[in-house]
C-alpha cells in the first residue's frame, strides 16, 4: 500500500510565487522584538480592528452579561439588553472611574444575569443600555445632568454567533471588515456545537510568533513527533507532502487547508487486543484522535465554502481573521478557535476553545475529551517552541530568516501587520526606526 506521501502528492508548483508582492527573500523579525513596534502595533492594529470577544451562547437570555479583560485595551462589559440586542461598554463608572462590574476580585473576568449594574463604590446604578438610572444623593451634586451620563459604549456586532468589538472611533462595518469569503461561512452550524472545552495560558514571547507556529505544517514531525512516531524518519513520512495543502489569501484574512486521516471503520469486539501504553492504541479504544471523533455526527449540509482547494482526504480549514483570531473547521464536524492577546512585546495570553455537538452518550463524551486532551497537548508543545524562539530572536544575534514555500502565510501575516502599522505611523518615525537598526548592525 502506498504511503501518505505518495497518496496525497499532487505535483503542484510552488505557492509563494503566486503572490509576487510577497517576495521570496529572507525576512526580518524585528516586528516581534521591538518595543517601539509593539506600541505602534497596539494603536494601529488592536485599537482599530474588529476583535472577537465571545459567543452568543454566553448570553442565553436578556440581562445576561460577561466581562472581558483585554490587555492594553481595558475592561469591557458585554450584555444582552432588554430589547434583545447585544451591546458592549467600557467597564467604568461615570462618577469616580471605578471599575463597575466585577465580583470578588477586580482583575478577574466575571459573568452573570442582572437587571441593572450597581457600582460597588457609591451605589450608582446603570441600566442594561449603559445609561445611569440612579445617582446616590443626587441632590448633593452641582448641575448634574444624569440623563447624559453612561458607560462609554464600544462598537459591537455579531457574525455567525461570534461577538466582536472595535475600539476605533470610526469603525468600518463588521461585515465589510470580514469580506465575502468569511461571510460564506455564516451557514456553518456553529449554534449546534455547544459542548465546549477551553484552555488558557500565558506565553513568554511575542503574540505573532504563536500565530506563526500554527500557520504551517512543517514542524509536526519534530515538535509533535511523540504523537506521530518517535522515529523522526518515520514521522516525516507520515506527514502529508508540501503540495497536499491549500493556501489562500484574502487580505487582511487568510486560509490554510490540510489533509487528514479517514475515520476508523466500526470496531469489532476484541479487535484492540491487550492494553498497551501506546497513543495509537488509546485512539482506537476511544475511537477518536487529534483529527476528531471517528463516529462523525450528522449536521446536515455544510457550506460550499469549505475545502475549496479540493484537498484529498480533507482534514480541516483554518480561517484566520485579522489580527488575532482563527476558526478551524474540521471535516469530522467540530471546530476549534484560537486567539492571542498581546500583553507586552514579550508576553501574550493564549485562548483555545474546542466545540462539539452535545454528546448523546458516555462514549461520545469520552471521545470528545480525548480530542480536547490531544489538542491541548499539541498547543503546549507549540507554546514551548514559541518561548524558545522569542528568547533567541530577542538577542538580535541573527536578523535574517528564511521561509519555505509552505510558510507562505507567515510571510503574508507579518507583511499585513507591518503595513497596518506603517499606515498609521506618524511621518518620520519609520525612517528613524530603520536608522536605529542600522546603528545596531
Amino acid at each position: 500500500m502506498p504511503g501518505i506521501q505518495e497518496r496525497l502528492a499532487t505535483g503542484k508548483g510552488k505557492f509563494t510565487t503566486q503572490y509576487p508582492y510577497l517576495g521570496t527573500a529572507p525576512v526580518d523579525y524585528e516586528d516581534s522584538v521591538s518595543q517601539e513596534f509593539f506600541e505602534a502595533e497596539r494603536d494601529a492594529v488592536f485599537r482599530r480592528s474588529w476583535l472577537k470577544v465571545g459567543r452568543i451562547e454566553q448570553l442565553p437570555k436578556k440581562g445576561s452579561y460577561f466581562t472581558r479583560e483585554l490587555p492594553g485595551l481595558g475592561s469591557i462589559v458585554v450584555v444582552r439588553s432588554t430589547d434583545d440586542t447585544v451591546n458592549a461598554f467600557h467597564n467604568v463608572c461615570a462618577h469616580r472611574g471605578n471599575k463597575l462590574v466585577w465580583q470578588e476580585h477586580p482583575q478577574e473576568e466575571s459573568k452573570g444575569t442582572c437587571r441593572a449594574f450597581t457600582c460597588k463604590y457609591h451605589g450608582w446604578r446603570y441600566g442594561l443600555d449603559g445609561k445611569v438610572s440612579h445617582v446616590t444623593n443626587e441632590d448633593q451634586f452641582f448641575g448634574l445632568d444624569k440623563d447624559s451620563l453612561r458607560m462609554p459604549p464600544v462598537h459591537c456586532d455579531m457574525w455567525a454567533g461570534f461577538i466582536f468589538v472595535n475600539f476605533g472611533k470610526d469603525a468600518e462595518p463588521l461585515r465589510s471588515f470580514l469580506g465575502e469569503r468569511m461571510l460564506e461561512l455564516e451557514s456553518y452550524p456553529f449554534d449546534r456545537m455547544t459542548q465546549r472545552f477551553g484552555y488558557r495560558t500565558r506565553i513568554k514571547g511575542n503574540w505573532k510568533l504563536s500565530i506563526d507556529a500554527v500557520l504551517e505544517w512543517y514542524h509536526p514531525p519534530y515538535v509533535h513527533g511523540r504523537f506521530i512516531d518517535p522515529d523522526v524518519a518515520k514521522a516525516e513520512k507520515l506527514v502529508p507532502p508540501v503540495d497536499a495543502y491549500h493556501y489562500d489569501i484574502f487580505d487582511p484574512h487568510m486560509l490554510t487547508s490540510v489533509p487528514g486521516p479517514s475515520p476508523l471503520p466500526p470496531r469489532e469486539p476484541g479487535q484492540l487486543g491487550p492494553a498497551r501504553r501506546d497513543q495509537k492504541w488509546v485512539y482506537r479504544l476511544f475511537r477518536a484522535g487529534l483529527f476528531g471523533p471517528d463516529d462523525v455526527p450528522d449536521l446536515g449540509p455544510l457550506p460550499e465554502a469549505l475545502n475549496k482547494g479540493d484537498i484529498r482526504s480533507w482534514g480541516n480549514d483554518s480561517f484566520w481573521l485579522f489580527p488575532n483570531f482563527s476558526v478551524q473547521l474540521w471535516a469530522r464536524n467540530f471546530y476549534i478557535t484560537y486567539q492571542y492577546w498581546p500583553e507586552s512585546v514579550d508576553s501574550h495570553s493564549y485562548e483555545l476553545d474546542i466545540y462539539f455537538p452535545e454528546p448523546a452518550n458516555a462514549q461520545q463524551r469520552l471521545a470528545q475529551e480525548l480530542v480536547a486532551d490531544s489538542t491541548v497537548e499539541f498547543a503546549m508543545q507549540d507554546s514551548n517552541t514559541v518561548e524558545a524562539t522569542y528568547s533567541a530572536l530577542a538577542t538580535r544575534a541573527n536578523e535574517q530568516f528564511h521561509l519555505s514555500d509552505q510558510e507562505l502565510l507567515i510571510r503574508n501575516f507579518h507583511k499585513v501587520i507591518r503595513d497596518a502599522v506603517a499606515a498609521h505611523r506618524p511621518a518620520g518615525t519609520g525612517a528613524a526606526h530603520a536608522d536605529s537598526k542600522e546603528e545596531r548592525r
